[in-house]
């Protein structure tokens, strides 16, 4: 029997390992966060932890596991695991990303330093270690600027700081350790995502985002769109994508998440990537619309075992995060019969009584849907229905009038 040690932040109904894996004759040996533990617990060998991202434990557990079931190869599809998978690896002298790779697509210090220079465009950018750094910086660049933690992911920490009260506000809360300064970019995101496997990229496509990366702390929905080939801006962030991969270390096997700019005045700009699947509702969304499971296909890169990629029809959909507001949580549109029929899949993470403080990250979310329809015009307007809908049909009631939390 061979085995495979995979660091599995995610639930089960997302990544069922075992299920992919049938019929391979290798068995995943898991190391989860406690919360995920329930959805593996059928399989033999799960081990949970409380404090996941942090809890050193975990490495110590994944050693041990990896010698002794002498594991042929590491998984990790977690923004969290992806320097700890990156450096179990290196020390045992198994395949895959290593540490310098790990690094250079999770610090975005390391990652800039890379592309600076190069055929991409990236904006102006320090790593702060003080504020000394931080008034160094707007003397020479002015506002406004972005600061943010350089290895977060879901625009988690992410500051805009647009004149010098707020960069006194900023001074003066806690210190939160190393973090990025940049100038900021004005324009619409996308993003790009894709796999790539025995070091050629194998899928690749472009998206839009539909509100904004930051619209979380607004209590706001956000939905992502594939943008169709005809789009003149298709070409360009594809190009752009496969030039970032290019100048990074990238890693033989990996599926990437990529960000960009495109400005008022029409430039092309990079904001980061990640050598990961795309978080929120990004994998179903590609899965539903190019009949690829990213999160498949990269796990079967990394064992070695064949694609099963082939050659689908695409059909246009959507995918929509729309997080939690501030209180308790009464009421969700749970009855199937009232869905909208644009609806391809759901995926809620709380329950009615659970007491709620609004969005954390642009990945993290409440409530998470596919959506289609005949276009790319059609998918844009049902995710604004379905948004609507879900508003209309899901009830909250300030967390103290319930005399505590749920």
């Amino acid at each position: 029997m061979r085995h495979i040690l995979v660091f599995a932040k995610t639930p089960y109904a997302k990544t069922p390992y075992d299920q992919w894996l049938a019929g391979s004759g290798i068995v995943p040996v898991i190391v989860t966060a406690r919360e995920y533990a329930q959805g593996y617990s059928h399989l033999p060998h799960v081990h949970a932890f409380d404090a996941y991202d942090t809890n050193q434990l975990v490495e110590k557990t994944a050693l041990r596991l990896a010698r002794e079931f002498a594991v042929e190869a590491v998984f990790a599809r977690a923004e969290a695991d992806v320097v700890r998978a990156a450096q179990l690896r290196e020390l045992l002298g198994l395949p895959g990303q290593h540490t310098a790779s790990a690094l250079a697509f999770r610090d975005k210090v390391v990652m800039k330093d890379h592309l600076a220079g190069g055929p991409v465009d990236v904006p102006a950018y320090r790593r702060l270690d003080s504020a000394y750094t931080a008034l160094d910086f707007v003397a020479e660049h002015g506002y406004p600027v972005v600061i943010k933690p350089v290895s977060e992911s879901g625009s988690l920490g992410a500051a805009i700081i647009r004149d010098e009260a707020e960069l006194d506000a900023y001074l003066a809360s806690p210190w939160r350790g190393t973090s990025e300064i940049e100038v900021f970019v004005p324009g619409q995101m996308y993003h790009v995502d894709g796999l790539v496997a025995g070091g050629e990229v194998v899928f690749v496509h472009p998206f839009r985002y539909l509100n904004d990366c930051l619209s979380f702390r607004n209590n706001d929905w956000v939905a992502n769109l594939p943008l169709t080939r005809e789009d003149p801006l298709y070409d360009r962030l594809v190009k752009a994508a496969r030039a970032v991969l290019a100048e990074l270390p990238t890693p033989p096997q990996t599926a990437f998440h990529a960000e960009f700019w495109i400005t008022p005045d029409d430039r092309l700009v990079f904001c980061e990537i990640a050598s990961r699947t795309g978080g929120g509702m990004i994998s179903a969304m590609v899965r539903h619309a190019f009949g690829i499971d990213l999160d498949k296909e990269w796990l079967y890169a990394e064992c070695g075992l064949p694609s099963t990629l082939g050659t689908s029809e695409y059909r246009p959909a959507g995918a929509l995060c729309i997080p939690p507001r501030n209180g308790v949580l009464e009421q969700l549109p749970t009855a199937t019969a009232e869905q909208p029929g644009c609806v391809r899949e759901v995926m809620l993470t709380g329950s009615v009584g659970q007491e709620f403080h609004g969005g954390v990250k642009s990945g993290l979310f409440l409530a998470g849907y596919v959506v289609d329809g005949d276009s790319e015009e059609d998918v844009a307007a049902n995710l604004e229905h379905v948004a609507g809908w879900f508003s209309d049909n899901s009830r909250w009631r300030p967390a103290e009038s319930c005399g505590g939390t749920a």
